[in-house]
């Protein structure tokens, strides 16, 4: 860790800035290109008779992929709410899940960005013995996933630095999202993917045109906790995804001992970690969800306690009952029946919080154990801040 100047104020953002940063900004551009482009592929597909006809859909994948899984159940859920939607661990598809005698109703969606992962394919397998229709989510077309999957939807995502998987994250949920539209257009007749399209451009407006008030406060909390030995994020329900997402790029970036929980197990196990002054706490919060009270007790048991806690939310700390201080990043949240689309920006925030701990710390990406035959050394050390 590098020496702690006498000010904050002394530190200026443009010295910590990388290419995983980068990712974080280049989401703003990428967001409806890359929607444009998984229309166009799900639209090679959906003729498909296996979506006229499909009850239960099961997403799965490893490491970042089982987060998107789990992350678009909303919009199944939204689209087709007469198919049970579950997401199932590549491993515990591949050795443990109990198949029913008769699924040939069922689609098993595998996520896999490289198309590479064995478990996956493994898990692929396995479904398809069982006599699962299999899609493949992948950005490699020529990748083992691809060839032995039985649908293959390529996401197609523009080229771009994708080290510690921010950008692809984002193409992975538009793209299956997209999906549980397409299906029900299919079935229905009733169209779905143009409104869509609006009420996704619509949040990526609404969300950008704070952008860089979010940037500047996540290199603020970097900052301020340059110090801390331990960080935390709490969420709950969809965002819960989010946070879990976090977690693996604060540990993934930084190296940072970093757990998720939701807020109710906060307040039954992890409020009695401590010490309390160690420990920097990430909170994500959508005031449209239902968990709002919960989330706001658990956040006053943080302060009461002596934690620091760093707030993202869409609404602000006093007006939802918040009592004390928190440092608050105001992020913009969809609303009502498009509540839903919160994974596709949810994670991005603290995402850059993230970035901002590595290259504060003067930790290198990956621990400094990235392979440079597969990723490019982007970031070293920061360049150092002269005391002023």
């Amino acid at each position: 860790m590098y020496t702690i100047l006498n000010e904050e104020n002394y530190y200026r953002k443009f010295y910590f800035l990388d290419s995983f940063h980068a990712q974080c900004v280049d989401v703003n551009p990428l967001s409806m290109e890359q929607f444009d482009r998984s229309v166009a592929q799900v639209k090679q597909i959906i003729q498909n008779p296996i979506f006229d006809k499909v009850d239960r859909i099961i997403g799965s994948g490893c490491g970042d992929s089982i987060l998107v899984a789990a992350a678009i159940k909303g919009a199944f859920e939204h689209y087709l709410p007469q198919a049970e939607y579950e997401a199932v661990e590549a491993i515990e598809l591949s050795r443990h899940y109990s198949y029913l005698p008769n699924m040939q109703n069922t689609l098993a969606i595998f996520i896999s960005v490289s198309g590479g992962i064995y478990r996956t394919i493994e898990a692929m397998r396995q479904c398809r013995r069982h006599g699962i229709t299999t899609l493949a989510i992948t950005d490699n077309p020529d990748s083992q996933t691809a060839a032995e999957a039985d649908i293959l939807y390529y996401t197609n995502s523009p080229a771009g630095d994708n080290n510690a998987g921010l950008r692809t994250y984002y193409c992975n949920i538009v793209s299956g999202m997209i999906l549980a539209a397409a299906i029900a257009e299919k079935q229905t007749g009733t169209p779905h993917i143009a409104q869509l399209r609006q009420t996704v451009k619509d949040y990526h407006d609404a969300f950008f045109a704070n952008f860089e008030e979010m940037d500047d406060t996540c290199f603020a909390a970097a900052i301020h906790w340059m110090n801390k030995e331990y960080l935390e994020v709490v969420a709950d329900g969809p965002l819960y995804w989010a946070g879990r997402f976090v977690q693996a790029k604060v540990v993934e970036l930084s190296g940072d001992a970093c757990v998720v929980v939701d807020s109710e197990n906060f307040m039954h196990v992890n409020q009695l970690m401590g010490p309390p002054s160690a420990i920097g706490d990430m909170v994500l919060l959508n005031s449209d969800d239902g968990n709002v009270q919960s989330v706001v007790r658990a956040v006053n048991q943080m302060i009461q306690s002596g934690r620091e806690v760093l707030l993202f939310s869409d609404i602000c700390p006093q007006k939802l009952g918040i009592d004390g201080q928190v440092m608050y990043c105001h992020v913009e949240m969809p609303r009502g029946k498009w509540r839903f689309l919160a994974p596709l920006y949810a994670y991005l925030p603290a995402s850059m919080f993230a970035g901002f701990r590595h290259t504060t710390i003067g930790e290198p990406m990956f621990r400094g154990g990235m392979d440079p035959n597969i990723f490019v050394p982007t970031y070293f050390s920061p360049i150092e801040v002269p005391e002023i």
